[in-house]
C-alpha cells in the first residue's frame, strides 16, 4: 500500500507538472512532458484536463501524435477530444489511425456531424471510409480492418519476409500472413513462426494451415468475438460469400466489443436499454433516461399489482395474525436475490454461447433445484430460529421457516428456466431482466407464505 500511494504521489506530481504547462501555455514543456508518458496515461491526463486545457492540445501535439492515444480513448473522451479540436483537426487525426478505429468514431456521430468530417478527407480515403461505413452495424464488416498482408502460394519464405519487412509498418497485424490466390480467396495462412523455422526457399504453399478459421462479412460482431476467444487467435479473417478475403478483426477490437456486450447485457439485465447514440456517450437528456427505463418500469408496476392482489386475497389471514405482515419483507427480498442469481448464471451460459442437450438442460434444472433447496434449508432454519426466540411461537417459526426453504427452491429453478425459455423464442435472454424476475418470484414467495399460513391458521 505504502509502495503504491508512492507511486500514485510521483505520477500525481507528473501531472501537475503538465497541468501547470498547459496553464502557462508552454508547448516545449507541455510535449517534453506528456510523449514521455504511456498512451495510457496520456488518455488519464487529457480526460482530467479543463475544456478549456483541452482546446489547447490542438495547438500542442502534431496530428500524428494524438491519433494514437484518440485510438485508446473510450467514446465519451472521444466526444471531448472532438467539440474541444477543429473538425480539420479531428480529420487530420483519421490520416494516422486504422480505419476500422476511423468508422467506429463516425459510427458515433449524427449525420451532419459525420457528413462534415468526411467532406474533410480526400476522395480515396472518404471512399474507403464510406464503403466501411455502409456494413451492417455490429457485424464483422463495421469492425474489420484491411490492414493485413497477403501473399500467394508460389512465393517463397524469403519473398515473404521481404514483404513484411515492406508492408509492416502499414499494417495492423504482422503474426499472420494471408494466402491468396488470382482470385483473393483465401487458401491458406502462414504464421511469422513457420516463416522463421523454415528454408528461405521454401515456398508458402508447402508450409501454410489449410484448415482455416474465418467469418463472414454479416457475421454477428459476438460471433466473431467469440470465435477468437475460443480459438486463442490473435485476428480471424472476414471472408464474403465467394471466400474472397476482405479483412481482419483483431483480438484488440474483440476486447472492445465484449466490453460492449458486456455493458449491454447488463444494462438489459436491469431493464435499461440504450442504442449506439449520444446515450452511450453520456449526453443524454432527463426525458431520454426516463424514457428508455419506463417501458420496463410501467410493465413492473402491472406485474407488481399481481403481489397486491395476492396480499389482498389473504387479508383475512392477515387480520387473524398481524405478525405474518412482518415477515413479507425477508419472504418477498430473499426469493428475488435467489433468482436474480441463477438467472446472472444463466445468461452468462447462454451469452458465452454454451449448447446443452434436452438431458444437459433438465440436469441443469436439478441441479438448480438443489441448490435452491440447500440454501432454503439453511435459510429457513435460520429464520426459524429467530422467531422462535424473539416470538416464543413454534408454529410461526415453522410457517416463515417452511415458506422460505419452498420458496428459494423454486425461486432458483424460475431464475435458471426463463432465460431458455426467452431464448428459444429468439429473444435476448437479458431481456428476462433482475427486476422481472424479482417481480415474478416476489409473487411466487407471497403465494406460497400465505398459504402455508392458511392452512396451520387453525393451529396458530
Amino acid at each position: 500500500m505504502i509502495l503504491m500511494k508512492r507511486i500514485d504521489d510521483r505520477k500525481n506530481n507528473y501531472y501537475e507538472g503538465i497541468f501547470k504547462a498547459a496553464k502557462e501555455n508552454n508547448r516545449k514543456k507541455f510535449r517534453k512532458l506528456f510523449l514521455k508518458l504511456h498512451t495510457n496515461d496520456q488518455v488519464e491526463l487529457f480526460h482530467l484536463l479543463y475544456t478549456e486545457k483541452k482546446k489547447k492540445v490542438e495547438s500542442f501535439l502534431e496530428p500524428s501524435e494524438f491519433a494514437e492515444l484518440f485510438e485508446w480513448m473510450d467514446p465519451a473522451d472521444q466526444t471531448e477530444a472532438y467539440e474541444a479540436f477543429s473538425t480539420e483537426y479531428i480529420a487530420n487525426l483519421f490520416h494516422y489511425m486504422e480505419i476500422d478505429n476511423v468508422v467506429d468514431f463516425l459510427s458515433y456521430r449524427d449525420d451532419e456531424e459525420r457528413q462534415a468530417l468526411l467532406n474533410q478527407l480526400d476522395a480515396a480515403e472518404r471512399s474507403r471510409v464510406e464503403e466501411m461505413l455502409a456494413y451492417e452495424p455490429e457485424t464483422a464488416g463495421s469492425i474489420m480492418t484491411k490492414g493485413f498482408i497477403s501473399v500467394s502460394p508460389e512465393n517463397t519464405v524469403q519473398q515473404t519476409v521481404k514483404m513484411v519487412r515492406i508492408f509492416a509498418k502499414e499494417t495492423e497485424m504482422v503474426y499472420y500472413i494471408y494466402v491468396l490466390d488470382k482470385e483473393n480467396r483465401l487458401v491458406g495462412i502462414l504464421s511469422l513462426r513457420d516463416m522463421i523455422l523454415h528454408p528461405e526457399d521454401t515456398k508458402v504453399q508447402d508450409v501454410m494451415l489449410t484448415q482455416l478459421t474465418f467469418v463472414r462479412i454479416n457475421d454477428d460482431q459476438e460471433v466473431v468475438a467469440r470465435m477468437i476467444q475460443d480459438y486463442d487467435l490473435l485476428a480471424v479473417p472476414v471472408l464474403n460469400d465467394e471466400d474472397v478475403m476482405l479483412g481482419i478483426v483483431t483480438v484488440d477490437d474483440v476486447m472492445d466489443i465484449l466490453v460492449e456486450e458486456t455493458t449491454e447485457d447488463f444494462n438489459e439485465f436491469s431493464a435499461i436499454r440504450k442504442t449506439k447514440s449520444k446515450m452511450e456517450r453520456g449526453e443524454e437528456s432527463a426525458w431520454q433516461t426516463a424514457r428508455v427505463r419506463m417501458p420496463w418500469i410501467i410493465i413492473l408496476v402491472f406485474l407488481g399489482m399481481i403481489s397486491a392482489s395476492l396480499i389482498s386475497s389473504f387479508e383475512e389471514t392477515l387480520n387473524q395474525v398481524v405478525v405474518l405482515a412482518a415477515f413479507i419483507p425477508i419472504i418477498m427480498d430473499s426469493a428475488g436475490n435467489v433468482g436474480t442469481q441463477s438467472l446472472a448464471v444463466a445468461v452468462r451460459n447462454i451469452s458465452m454461447g454454451e449448447k446443452r442437450t434436452k438431458e444437459e438442460f433438465w440436469q441443469n434444472i436439478l441441479k438448480e433445484l438443489v441448490a435452491g433447496m440447500i440454501i432454503g434449508l439453511a435459510a429457513g432454519i435460520v429464520l426459524a430460529l429467530v422467531v422462535c426466540i424473539f416470538y416464543q411461537n413454534l408454529v410461526l417459526a415453522v410457517i416463515i421457516g417452511f415458506s422460505l426453504f419452498v420458496t428459494l427452491s423454486l425461486s432458483t429453478v424460475v431464475g435458471a428456466v426463463i432465460p431458455f425459455l426467452i431464448n428459444r423464442l429468439k429473444i435476448d435472454p437479458a431481456i428476462a431482466s433482475g427486476p422481472f424476475i424479482t417481480t415474478i418470484n416476489d409473487a411466487m414467495g407471497l403465494l406460497i407464505y400465505f398459504s402455508v399460513a392458511t392452512k396451520l391458521l387453525h393451529v396458530l
